[in-house]
């Protein structure tokens, strides 16, 4: 079971061709006029079906439906019923009917990936992002977007839920599949700034003047995610220069910069803390950054006000206490970074730092064990 043309509605960037050309016909605009189908006092199932998939090839959407249903109130096991049921409510706009009718075929066949991705989008259609995000999630997972028909699409309303469930780097993951291939829309762009800036916001949702800035941070964002650092950090230069003093944009440049140049990135994330001082996650990931160059001393300050602000936050901790063991203070430093591992006895950078740490106290076999636990982390 494969899905056909999905239908273009008003988040989607773009119209999208079909995964087969049977599907495609299917969903198609409806054909005006009768169908031409006879009806009977006391159909069959057989006749219904039959009934059915004529009003699907003349393109009768709305007769389609109405039979599909009919046959599935005879045969409510009849999976290709439901499947169609799906893909048809879906192409006309009629969300609610989709979701029940891909809920039905996933009770009987729990993993059609298909039906699955349509549930998604219509979900998100009706405003229920906590399920769309759970079922676009899934889908991907299972290789829904792995058909470039229709990739976009779904990645899309994908990123759109995880930015609205403020998980940002997430979302910039799938916008970072998209840019890698070059796809790419207006909406795209507002969607990347958003995630990057950490607004939980829709394209849809923002004010045309809000939109502008977005727009102009998703496209040097954009440009990062494509491969195009040198034409990223001349856009961003211009972002910065028009909007010299808009929380988050510093930031989401050292969040892309960060992989690949931790300096570079602490030098942002630098700015950001000075255009918003009480930016508690913006500060966290400048100790960070520090630390991870090497910065110790630099590093050591801005831990403590992180740690101070926010004693529970992860990142915070690590730098705090990677810093300081780095610059004296082992016995604390080591403390901390313990106690990271109570809550996430897998956190490769915790077991790095004491690896580190423990090797500077003479603590050999301790580092020993760190390192080869750091070395099955890494696999």
């Amino acid at each position: 079971m494969g899905i056909g043309c999905f239908h273009r509605h008003r988040h989607a960037p773009r119209p999208f061709r079909p995964w087969n050309a049977v599907l495609c016909a299917a969903v198609a605009l409806c054909a005006a006029g009768a169908s031409g189908v006879a009806q009977q006092a006391s159909p069959t199932f057989d006749e219904l079906a039959a009934q059915a998939a004529a009003a699907r090839d003349q393109q009768n959407l709305p007769l389609a439906i109405d039979l599909y249903t009919r046959a599935e109130q005879l045969k409510p096991d009849w999976q290709e019923g439901w499947w169609y049921l799906t893909l048809f409510n879906y192409s006309s706009n009629q969300f609610p009917g989709a979701i029940d009718a891909a809920n039905h075929l996933l009770e009987l066949v729990p993993h059609a990936v298909p039906a699955m991705a349509l549930r998604g989008l219509s979900e998100f259609e009706v405003a229920d992002y906590k399920a769309s995000l759970r079922d676009l999630e899934m889908a991907v997972d299972h290789g829904a977007a792995n058909d470039p028909h229709n990739e976009q699409i779904i990645r899309y309303h994908l990123a759109l839920d995880l930015t609205r469930a403020s998980r940002f780097q997430d979302a910039l993951a799938q916008y970072t599949v998209l840019a890698g291939k070059n796809i790419n829309s207006p909406e795209i762009m507002a969607g990347i700034g958003l995630a990057g800036m950490r607004s939980t916001s829709f394209p849809s949702e923002v004010n045309s003047a809000d939109l502008a800035l977005y727009q102009s941070a998703g496209e040097a964002g954009f440009a990062f995610l494509f491969g195009d650092s040198l034409q990223a950090d001349t856009l961003f230069q211009k972002v910065f220069a028009k909007y010299p003093s808009t929380p988050n944009l510093h930031l989401f440049y050292g969040v892309l910069l960060f992989s690949h140049d931790a300096s570079l990135a602490a030098d942002q994330f630098q700015q950001e803390v000075a255009i918003a001082p009480g930016n508690d996650s913006a500060r966290a990931l400048l100790a960070f950054s520090l630390m991870i160059a090497g910065r110790y001393q630099e590093a050591l300050p801005e831990a403590e006000r992180a740690y101070a602000a926010a004693p529970d936050m992860e990142m915070a901790q690590i730098a705090l206490g990677r810093s300081l063991g780095e610059t004296g203070d082992l016995d604390r430093g080591i403390a901390l970074l313990q106690k990271v591992l109570e809550r996430d006895s897998d956190n490769l950078e915790a077991h790095m730092g004491l690896e580190a740490l423990y090797g500077r106290a003479g603590r050999k076999e301790d580092a020993y064990r760190e390192r080869m636990l750091c070395l099955k982390l890494a696999k």
